[in-house]
């Protein structure tokens, strides 16, 4: 039993494929959805997608957006999204960097909406290391064995 799991961004679609479980960060929290899951609409937080199928599990970023939930299918309509796997590290620490230095810049500028958009690169810049670091401790083994055996 699987659901079809379709990720789109704005620019490209991130995944498509089965998934047997598929957790959700939403506003009403984290959303744990199985196959035959009732009809849901549900607008996302920043947080990371898990989806499960048997032993592999995926772990995209999302900054927000929408996804609808039907009996067999998912569909997440995000701001941006990337796999996990995917993110440097480095890189996103250092756009953290950026993000802060820009935010610094717009205040003392009182330019508001270069304040916005560099919080909001912030944020998604947080998120992605965020995610690396957990990936990277996983994988080490530092977290433990995660599969609660």
């Amino acid at each position: 039993m699987s659901l079809f799991v379709r990720i789109y961004s704005r620019y490209h679609v991130v995944f498509e494929g089965e998934a047997d479980f598929a957790s959700i960060p939403t506003r009403m929290g984290e959303v744990g959805i199985l196959e035959n899951h009732i009809r849901m609409y549900s607008k996302l937080e920043n947080g990371i997608i898990r989806l499960r199928n048997g032993s592999n599990e995926q772990e995209f970023t999302c900054t927000g957006g929408i996804m609808e939930v039907l009996p067999k299918e998912i569909r997440i309509l995000v701001d941006s999204a990337e796999n996990v796997e995917m993110i440097d590290e480095a890189r996103a620490a250092e756009a953290v960097r950026r993000a802060e230095t820009a935010m610094k810049e717009a205040r003392e500028q009182k330019d508001d909406s270069e304040f916005a958009r560099a919080y909001l690169l912030l944020k998604k810049s947080r998120l992605r290391v965020s995610a690396a670091k957990r990936r990277s401790a996983l994988r080490s083994g530092f977290l433990g064995d995660h599969t609660g055996k």
